[in-house]
């Protein structure tokens, strides 16, 4: 009687065994499933563009497949050599440059006194960065254009870098503050009871300690310079001074759309960005986790 109790017990477990690991098994599989169905949804859009740069304009609308028939290589040469795509890299490429450094060093200072000293107004400074971050850009086009043609900066690309600036530095301070939180004060007094001063403590000790956060900070910079087209849009006039994302929208004409020759232009701007994201992702994880868990 006892021994097959045993094995009815023994029944028991091996069939829960069995049927909680084809609960974990269907679990996973409907979970991949859903993350590919959301990877599908996110890289759809890019393989199709990149599949639209290489057709002829007379199969964009009749190849509706990702695969092209006649594949060509036509429309990186003119977009290439026959537009400003050059110029128009080249202008992107120095805003979002001297924004993200301009936002990096401003933003490590400020970060860094915001962390280390106790001053009048450090409070609202703070909440005022914050408050920043509420708007959305639209609210503030009109205000900066008014302030920009008064300036005479409209039309020029110091009109973008101001811009680009007056956004990436209320993230960049919070993100350093938080990232400079999270470093030991016994290591920067102890530096300095062996004779190093303020500013080289933060240079030889700080900034090292800091590079994920530092990373952050300047993907951040950079990708918000590089991709936005709304005040491109507003301040940019003749297209001497356009960045890409004016430069692609000049093959949208009044009546109809170059889509060969815009999804050819937006492959050449998206893949740099790619490249560089995918190469400081690491690092990019790192400084929003230690950003946010100890800001």
């Amino acid at each position: 009687m006892i021994e097959q109790r045993n094995v009815d017990l023994q029944g028991h477990y091996h069939s829960e065994v069995t049927r909680r690991r084809w609960m974990r098994t269907l679990t996973t599989i409907l979970r991949h499933a859903i993350l590919l169905v959301f990877v599908v949804f996110a890289v759809a859009p890019l393989l199709w563009a990149i599949s639209t740069s290489f057709k002829p304009q007379a199969e964009v609308m009749t190849n509706h497949g990702l695969l092209p028939h006649e594949p060509t290589l036509t429309n990186y040469v003119y977009v290439v050599s026959q537009t400003k795509f050059g110029l128009w890299f080249g202008n992107t490429l120095t805003i979002a440059l001297l924004t993200t450094i301009l936002a990096i060093a401003i933003a490590t200072l400020g970060g860094y006194a915001m962390s280390r000293y106790r001053f009048r107004g450090r409070d609202l400074y703070g909440n005022t960065l914050i408050v920043v971050q509420m708007f959305p850009g639209v609210m503030l086009a009109i205000p900066l254009f008014l302030i920009f043609t008064r300036l005479h900066l409209v039309n020029t690309r110091w009109s973008l870098l101001i811009t680009y600036m007056t956004f990436a530095l209320a993230f960049a301070v919070w993100m350093l503050k938080g990232y400079f939180d999270s470093i030991p004060r016994e290591i920067e007094e102890a530096a300095l009871i062996d004779g190093a001063s303020e500013l080289g403590v933060l240079c030889r000790i700080i900034l090292p300690l800091s590079g994920p956060g530092i990373t952050t900070v300047a993907v951040f910079a950079f990708l918000l310079a590089w991709n936005d087209f709304f005040f491109a849009y507003i301040l940019l006039v003749t297209d001497t001074n356009y960045t890409l994302q004016m430069g692609l929208y000049t093959f949208i004409k009044q009546f109809f759309t170059q889509w060969h020759y815009l999804m050819t232009a937006a492959v050449l701007t998206t893949l740099p960005v790619l490249i560089f994201f995918f190469t400081m992702q690491r690092y990019l994880q790192r400084g929003l986790i230690a950003g946010a868990s100890k800001g």
